[in-house]
This record gives structure tokens, sequence and C-alpha cells, in this order.
């Protein structure tokens, strides 16, 4: 594959996602979401989540008049902790939930980093493959003579 074609996936792969408030009367189910607890929510659900969460990401799979159900992927804590989960689904009330955010793509953040990997890439081609570098130049000379 020609370094041309790389740098063509560098976009794909450097994909930047960022979490916007919803601003819908409801959040669409299937997208991933963040929940910010409220205070009463993070001790009310500390038997399930763990102690001092203060905040839960997942797939929203279902939101009734009442709660969300969520299955989690990451819970971070007041500290700072971020605890990975497997898709285990909770239920959380309403009442419990503070603020409630969805994951969308962010074109300016992947522009910015897709732009950082390619002029890395270019000066890696530079150091290795251009004139000088480690596997660039021409073919070796004759060398010394003979004595």
């Amino acid at each position: 594959m020609r370094f041309g074609h790389i740098a063509l996936l560098v976009p794909l792969l450097a994909g930047c996602y960022v979490y916007q408030p919803v601003t819908t009367a409801s959040p669409p189910t299937g997208r991933p979401v963040r929940l910010t607890l409220t205070d009463a929510g993070t001790a009310n659900l500390a038997s399930e989540l763990g102690p001092a969460v203060e905040a839960i990401g997942g797939k929203l799979i279902d939101n009734t008049a009442d709660s969300y159900v969520v299955a989690l992927s990451e819970s971070r804590k007041r500290n700072g902790t971020e605890i990975d989960w497997r898709g285990e689904q909770v239920s959380i009330s309403k009442s419990l939930v503070a603020g409630i955010q969805q994951r969308q793509f962010s074109r300016a953040r992947t522009a910015v980093v897709a732009g950082g990997v390619i002029a890395v890439l270019l000066v890696a081609r530079q150091a290795l493959w251009g004139p000088g570098g480690v596997f660039g130049g021409g073919p070796p000379g004759p060398g010394p003579g003979p004595k």
C-alpha cells in the first residue's frame, strides 16, 4: 500500500466525538449518552454502580416517562476515576439525573487529529526514506579502493 493510501485512511481512524447536551424533548434510543447524576442519584445508586459515581455513559436502551435504561460502557467517580463496564443494563429514575448528553461526531476535532497524524507521517517518511534518511539516498558508492 502506498503512503498516499495510508494517509487517506487516517481520518477514518482518528474520528473524535464529543458529548453535547440533549436539545430535543427526548433523547433517541440506541444512541450513546452520558447521564450526570444528582447527589441523591450518587447515593441511591451506590449499591448498583459503586460509591461516589457522578456520571455514567452507555447506550440508551429505553426512555420511559420516569426512567432511562442504559447499557453501561463507562462510569466516572467524583475523584475522576473511570470504570469500564460491559453493557450491564441499569434503570435510572429521571429524578436522579442532573443532566443528559448525547455523543456526537466532531468534525473540527477529527480534522485537527487527522492533520497532526498526517504531518507526523510526512515527517517520518522524509526522515526514513528521503535523501539522507535511513532507507533513502542513492545506491551505495564504490567504497574505498583496494590497498
